[in-house]
């Protein structure tokens, strides 16, 4: 009862900052990237909805299918990696210890719904709340696994744009090459933070006090001890990223543009980076940057990149709203009916007590 208590504050606190000054402020900044897509790029909003009306809806509906099923591979993918985090116990026991892949990725789409409604990517630190409070597991370690994460995902957008960057080459390379170098610096930092964990580990134990000390070794175990199996790992990466390209692939298909495979995977990508911008879910600043890019690296228009972003924002941004609320709502309803009521229980205990005395005394 105290852990679902413990779950339920937390879940009050992710929304108070959903709703908090800063959250206020980062919607504010949204607002202005948005009033700089109509602007700049001249929307004309009865060209938008005719395109939008235009839609093939089978092609909307497969691509919201598809786009869901990126939960599932990221999903399967974290179970490796909390598999991995956990090698130094009994191998057997580690993967029974593991919860399903579909428990794991439940905890990655309510990771995405709370950045969707939240500030400074609040989601990663949610789900390992989560997977703390209801697998009595160590956040420190769970942590750990998430950054590995951040690092695979990092390395795979990184040879992605380097397949696709040639391909873009002759309409706008200044544009390409400066995504590939947020990429390829990204890439870097978290090397970097990687290489440093290892090299300073010993010299970091001996400057934190011994609780804080606990704490960054179960980290420094979640980080580094997830980069085993490498293969699975890597797989299930590359099919969570092109479920995504598959995605936003059916949308321009579902739309008719004539927009090319290579800069589909090229946005999808500069998709992801964008939403490190701190607004709830990159708000603004990916609907202002996708939309950018596919007027410079295509012949369409303001207006009809619009749709674009549009479409694929209601799948990648709303949708996630609206299912991970209730996921997050039936998750809660699920665990108050499985939670021991403590004042039943006690008033069975004192039933069966004078029961047995009853059956005693005659």
């Amino acid at each position: 009862m105290r852990r679902f208590s413990r779950q339920l504050s937390g879940s009050a606190d992710v929304k108070r900052r959903a709703f908090s000054l800063p959250a206020l402020v980062s919607l504010g900044l949204a607002a202005a990237f948005l009033v700089f897509l109509v602007t700049r790029f001249d929307v004309d909003f009865a060209i938008t909805w005719r395109q939008l009306k235009g839609s093939n809806p089978w092609l909307l509906a497969a691509a919201v299918l598809v786009h869901y099923t990126t939960f599932v591979f990221r999903g399967a993918r974290w179970r490796v990696f909390l598999q991995n985090a956990q090698k130094d116990q009994d191998d057997d026991e580690a993967i029974r210890d593991v919860p399903g892949v579909l428990y794991c990725s439940q905890l990655v789409l309510l990771g995405w719904f709370a950045n969707a409604i939240g500030w400074l990517r609040l989601g990663d630190a949610y789900r390992a709340y989560l997977y703390r409070e209801e697998q009595s597991a160590s956040f420190s370690r769970t942590i750990g696994t998430i950054l590995a994460e951040r690092v695979m995902d990092a390395f795979l957008v990184l040879v992605l744009l380097i397949i696709a960057v040639p391909f873009l080459l002759d309409n706008d390379g200044g544009a390409a090459w400066t995504v590939l170098a947020v990429a390829i610096t990204l890439v870097i930092g978290l090397v970097i933070l990687v290489r440093a964990m290892t090299w300073a580990r010993e010299w970091v134990l001996r400057k934190l006090p011994s609780w804080l000390g606990e704490r960054y070794t179960r980290f420094h175990q979640g980080t580094l001890g997830s980069f085993r199996r490498l293969v699975p790992v890597t797989v299930w990466g590359l099919l969570g990223w092109m479920a995504e390209v598959g995605r936003l692939f059916l949308v321009v298909q579902a739309l008719d543009l004539d927009i090319s495979f290579p800069l589909v995977i090229f946005l999808t990508l500069a998709n992801s980076l964008l939403t490190l911008v701190p607004t709830p879910g990159g708000f603004g600043a990916v609907e202002s940057g996708v939309a950018g890019l596919v007027v410079r690296f295509s012949t369409v228009t303001g207006s009809v990149a619009a749709a674009m972003v549009l479409v694929d924002r209601a799948i990648t941004y709303l949708s996630i709203i609206v299912v991970g609320a209730a996921l997050f709502i039936g998750r809660q309803a699920f665990h108050r009916r499985s939670t021991p009521n403590p004042d039943t229980n006690e008033d069975a205990a004192l039933a069966r007590q004078v029961s047995a005395t009853g059956e005693g005394g005659g």
